[in-house]
């Protein structure tokens, strides 16, 4: 061998960046549910077959898809979302690098069923493992779009062992974060269903609520969301001139009294711009803030932070979840202030 370097062959690079981008169960079902927002959808339906290892199906009642972007639809990176580098600071949707479905096409069998608004039938697709069409056929379909996964992970023998090995867990984390859609997405009917061979299990529904607070009830219950205190943005006194006024806070947190909060951390969410992610600086910030009143629990946590585009890079991990904030120092005054001043005013009550 003389150790010469040459290119990977194409197919193999597919694999091996897909399955840097669609990591476990989750992964999956998180980009076809943005997808699927993305699209406009008002109702969006999940559905499982023995909890993901047989399929997977996200059906929505969004746009669907034009016949002139069939072609392309499953490509890597080819997107509409973005033009150039500097398009990212200013990205609107959940989606916009055009791997989504490039990747799961690379690890799954894909179809695609959908209609356009501006068609009057609907177009069964199904892809081969590169992206590109292997079939295309004339239904009847509803305006919308449903994607269909099957036999997730089988082209990566050794992570295709593992998801069979950890299917209940695998799928406990998923409902995790469809949990999170769930909450964030007001207006919007979601539902998560579970199909094995003798029931089918609802485990997640909304009913398209115009609140965040009757989303928490419809997941959680009444007496979950009637529970709950207002966090409302508080800023510190003695730097009132120097934070920019670039943040704003919308959330729920749990009361600090005796069995206000839960055993673990099962119940917090949180999101930029109304995307779910995990700021870990900001959650540890609020749980110290919590325990400074109830060292035995941690609170149920619902906390949306507004930030404009330009402040925020959420195109840090192939899952986005990690995401680099300006300003992240002010941010952490401002949540652990206004966190402060709302279990401080209760307790005192």
């Amino acid at each position: 061998m003389s150790g010469q370097i040459k290119p990977i062959n194409k197919l193999d690079v597919h694999k091996i960046c897909s399955g840097q981008v669609v990591l476990n169960l989750a992964t999956a079902v998180k980009e076809l549910i943005e997808n699927s927002l993305d699209a406009g959808a008002t109702s969006v339906g999940i559905k499982l077959k023995e909890f993901g290892k047989d399929l997977v199906e996200v059906t929505d009642n969004g746009s669907g898809v034009h016949p002139d972007n069939f072609e392309g639809l499953a490509l890597k990176h080819h997107t509409s979302k973005i033009k150039d580098f500097a398009d990212l600071t200013s990205v609107e949707t959940f989606g916009f690098r055009g791997e989504a479905l490039s990747s799961l096409c690379a690890l799954s069998d894909v179809t695609v069923t959908t209609r356009h608004s501006s068609q009057e039938c609907g177009i069964k697709l199904v892809f081969d493992h590169t992206g590109n069409i292997k079939l295309k056929v004339p239904v009847a379909k509803q305006v919308g779009t449903a994607v269909t996964l099957s036999n997730l992970f089988s082209s990566l023998p050794v992570r295709h062992k593992e998801f069979h090995r950890n299917l209940k867990k695998d799928f406990g984390k998923m409902i995790q974060v469809v949990t999170g859609y769930c909450l964030v997405a007001t207006q919007v009917k979601l539902s998560c269903i579970n199909q094995t061979k003798s029931v089918n299990n609802v485990l997640l529904s909304t009913h398209g609520s115009n609140t965040v607070l009757e989303n928490i009830s419809c997941i959680y219950g009444s007496k979950q969301a009637n529970s709950l205190l207002v966090l409302k943005k508080v800023i510190p006194v003695d730097e009132e001139n120097d934070i920019p006024n670039i943040f704003e806070l919308d959330g729920y947190i749990s009361s600090c009294e005796h069995n206000g909060g839960r055993s673990s951390k099962d119940r917090q969410f949180y999101f930029i711009n109304s995307r779910p992610c995990e700021p870990l600086k900001v959650i540890k910030t609020v749980n110290e803030v919590y325990h400074q009143y109830n060292q035995n629990q941690y609170p149920f946590v619902y906390l949306n932070i507004t930030i404009a585009r330009a402040e925020v890079d959420i195109n840090v991990t192939p899952d986005k979840r990690q995401i680099f904030l300006s300003n992240e120092n002010y941010l952490i005054s401002i949540i652990k202030v206004s966190n402060s001043y709302l279990l401080l005013n209760y307790y005192n009550l």
